[in-house]
């Protein structure tokens, strides 16, 4: 049965240590985009000609901490430089509007308009957020294919429809949490963008069931290790914020579990979606691989995606503050990852 969750203790200034067991040594080495200082810089002259003068309290999300670069840079390493600056403006332009419609505020009120832009309406006259977010719909979609366009708007949409319906979706348990996250992680878009980013045609979840419910499989346990990965080394910022929508906290809150039980749990569940991860994709692979050319690169850069994905979160200093973070090698190489990961008031610290 779901509880209420009571206000956390504060964080102890000597710090909450917990054990973790990560699984490592699998997925591929973390790379990063060889242009990525060069994406930044064009990202960020970009939004500066669109937010000037207008008072977007805005600048710290878009600049400062810029996780729409640094993330894409580390997942899609190997991307078309040109096609990942639009994937950045298109992650940037969400992480911002997550921020804006978090909770019961104005631009959460607005999703029906934040909806009609998405579907093609102008954003003439509508709040600056909305503007910006027409502006920036614009950039990206040039040289999108139109099958891949229909695919970004749809799953915009449903951040959108998540973000309006989120304290009202009751999450009773592990897969109700699992649910809800699916739409308002923007998950489904991280396919299109790999498709973008690297040029690939993959038509392999159309005209045969067998193969798109391999194809939602692998998806699944993709998701899943990306979530877990966020929930956990994202856990200081939002224990500090009550934050409820995280699995260490679905977990304590449905099962009764201590936060360390949690972490141990959650480790378990990470390294169960890693297994599936290689074991769906040799499936794949071995199913449709000779006639879909696209398809073998498309599963590696998944791998690629999830190895990148755990590297950023580990480093992430919105997660773990200026001064903490962990900058090692989640392929098992130099550094390897961390066994411990300690909670401050003010950071996060690995060993």
């Amino acid at each position: 049965m779901t509880t209420i969750a009571s206000p956390p203790e504060p964080l102890p200034a000597s710090g909450l240590a917990l054990e973790l067991s990560l699984p490592s040594g699998r997925l591929p080495r973390s790379l990063d985009h060889p242009r990525g200082r060069q994406i930044r810089e064009q990202h960020d002259a970009w939004f500066r000609t669109r937010i000037a003068g207008v008072g977007l309290p805005a600048e710290r999300r878009l600049f400062a901490e810029c996780e729409g670069v640094s993330l894409m840079c580390r997942v899609l390493p190997g991307a078309d430089a040109d096609r990942l600056l639009g994937i950045c403006l298109a992650a940037s332009v969400l992480f911002l509007l997550d921020d804006v419609t978090d909770g019961d505020s104005v631009e959460t009120g607005r999703a029906d308009q934040y909806l009609a832009v998405l579907a093609g309406a102008s954003a003439d006259g509508g709040s600056t957020h909305l503007r910006l977010l027409g502006q920036t719909l614009e950039r990206v979609r040039q040289g999108v294919a139109p099958r891949l366009w229909d695919r970004f708007t749809s799953g915009f949409s449903e951040v959108v429809r998540a973000a309006a319906a989120k304290s009202r979706a009751p999450v009773e348990d592990y897969p109700g949490y699992l649910a809800v996250r699916r739409a308002d992680a923007a998950f489904d878009l991280v396919g299109v963008a790999i498709e973008h980013g690297l040029g690939l045609e993959l038509e392999l979840d159309s005209g045969d069931s067998s193969r798109e419910r391999e194809l939602a499989a692998f998806h699944d346990a993709c998701f899943e290790h990306t979530i877990l990965v966020n929930d956990l080394l994202s856990y200081r910022k939002e224990y500090a914020a009550a934050e409820p929508m995280n699995a260490l906290s679905v977990l304590r809150r449905t099962e009764g579990l201590t936060l360390q039980d949690a972490v141990d749990e959650l480790c378990l569940r990470l390294r169960a979606a890693e297994d599936a991860y290689f074991t769906r994709a040799a499936e794949l692979d071995a199913g449709y691989g000779d006639a879909h050319p696209a398809l073998r690169p498309y599963l590696d850069a998944w791998g690629q995606m999830l190895s990148g994905n755990l590297a950023w979160s580990l480093a992430c200093p919105r997660y773990h503050g200026p001064d903490g973070g962990w900058i090692g090698d989640p392929a098992g190489g130099s550094g390897g990852l961390p066994v411990r990961m300690v909670l401050h008031p003010d950071r996060t610290l690995f060993r």
